[in-house]
């Protein structure tokens, strides 16, 4: 199923009409748009998990308590997984912006009334308020930040790889302030008011896509985008890089709810100081992304990128607790803290890696660079990766409540290590089995970084 270069350019969407003082404008309130949805999610993590399992009627730490609690943060990203391949078909009939406008507002609805969950006292009714604000807040988010890219590939045809590659900055930046203003905030005026900050700064945010955003914008479907999309899941390759980020995005996933408690109980940390972990945890991912983003495009091919982001990783995991298997290493503050950075750059690079390791399989396959194939290949991975952060929180949650979070943590990394080996397995039975094979990847590649005036293909991160 060969894509030609001239049915890529037959489907590509065509730019807007606008200035280029416009575009820029519009390019900063998307941006910041995508920032203040990523701050939402994440404002959670440095008190919500101790908040709510004070509530639990089994008492603290219960197995049962605790798994309920890492699926209010799981949920969210679980409806991620199930709204965002509808919205691209939405999108023709509404446009973007009515689009992103609705998710604004959901998310801005959600995390506002959140604010006030924590006034009531029975465990069930908690419980339901909590999922149903999460999921509409992941609704919100699919629907927002779905959007913004389909907006901005709109205005920036030839830039596709770019524009997705600043949206992932201001996601990771959202990521990376949220839990530590939100911290601050909390230990200075209690429970309700960073839900409230953030919902008020949300619902500005979705009044400025209303005014600043086009009322149109120009789309066409591409008849062989199911085509592509079948392929994803065909081939070793692209099966490898889908379970890559279903399993990276676990092992984020279970931090978000398990290591506040972990540190608070262990090392009597508040929760701006565990906000500031994250924040160091966040900012090595931003510095480990890009890098390992140049060196894959450049030098090294992603699938061996890869291994060494998920050692990173998984060490990085079996030794936070530490796992007391390994022999009786006493837990530190400081061995915490750089395990969490150490995990932040494994991250950065395994998630980094995803995207154009899936291209080289699809360029294998017999698909040629184009819009189409690039959308399709980050909405994949972007799919996995959410379904990960989904299962990870849950999953996480009633291991730690089972056999404790040192030993939940080691398992996590287990599966992260056995991931880059299969990585290096499956490279080892192609080489013997495809010796002469040259990469058609390389044959992609050569022609876009020699010639001018054409893009280079680069790599989207996902946090």
């Amino acid at each position: 199923p060969e894509e030609t270069s001239e049915s890529s350019g037959q489907h590509a969407p065509q730019p807007i009409p606008l200035t280029r003082l416009r575009k820029g404008i519009i390019f900063f309130v998307v941006g910041m748009n995508g920032l203040f949805v990523m701050i939402c999610l994440s404002i959670m993590i440095p008190f919500f998990p101790t908040e709510a399992n004070e509530k639990d009627p089994q008492g603290p730490d219960s197995v049962a308590g605790l798994t309920a609690i890492g699926f209010i943060f799981s949920i969210t990203a679980f409806m991620e997984f199930l709204t965002a391949p509808f919205v691209g078909k939405v999108l023709p009939k509404t446009g973007p912006k009515i689009v992103m406008f609705l998710g604004g507002l959901l998310v801005s609805g959600a995390i506002s009334i959140f604010a006030f969950v924590d006034r009531i006292d029975d465990w069930v009714t908690f419980l339901v308020l909590c999922y149903a604000l999460r999921a509409v807040q992941g609704v919100g988010t699919a629907l927002n930040l779905t959007a913004s890219f389909a907006l901005l590939v709109g205005i920036y045809p030839k830039s596709v790889s770019l524009v997705s590659g600043i949206m992932r900055a201001f996601v990771g930046l959202g990521i990376m302030i949220g839990p530590a203003l939100s911290g601050f905030i909390y230990d200075e005026h209690g429970f309700a008011l960073p839900f409230l900050i953030y919902g008020g700064i949300m619902f500005l945010s979705a009044g400025a896509i209303l005014v600043v955003l086009p009322g149109e914008v120009s789309a066409s479907e591409d008849k062989k985008s199911w085509e592509v999309l079948t392929a994803t899941i065909k081939f070793p390759w692209t099966i490898m890089w889908l379970v890559i980020s279903l399993v990276v995005g676990a092992a984020v996933g279970l931090l978000e709810p398990a290591i506040s408690p972990y540190l608070r109980e262990e090392f009597k940390v508040t929760p701006s100081e565990v906000g500031l972990i994250f924040l160091l945890h966040s900012v090595i991912f931003i510095i480990c992304a890009p890098i390992s983003g140049v060196i894959g495009d450049r030098w090294v091919k992603p699938k061996y990128i890869v291994v060494l982001g998920s050692l990173m990783q998984g060490f990085g995991l079996m030794f936070l607790g530490p796992v007391q298997a390994l022999g009786p290493i006493p837990p530190a503050l400081w061995k915490s803290i750089l395990n969490m950075a150490i995990i932040g750059g494994g991250s950065g690079i395994t998630q980094t890696c995803t995207t154009p390791g899936m291209l080289e399989a699809m360029y294998d396959a017999g698909f040629t660079d184009s819009v189409e194939l690039h959308g399709t290949v980050a909405g994949m991975i972007t799919a996995f990766f959410s379904l990960g952060i989904a299962v990870g929180p849950t999953v996480g949650n009633a291991l730690t409540g089972a056999i404790g979070f040192p030993d939940a943590s080691a398992i996590f990394s287990i599966v992260v290590l056995a991931t880059g080996l299969a990585v290096v397995v499956l490279d080892v039975i192609e080489r013997i089995y495809k010796p002469c094979k040259r990469s058609t990847y390389d044959l992609e590649r050569e022609p876009l970084l020699k010639s001018q005036g054409t893009e280079v293909a680069t790599s989207d991160t996902n946090i």
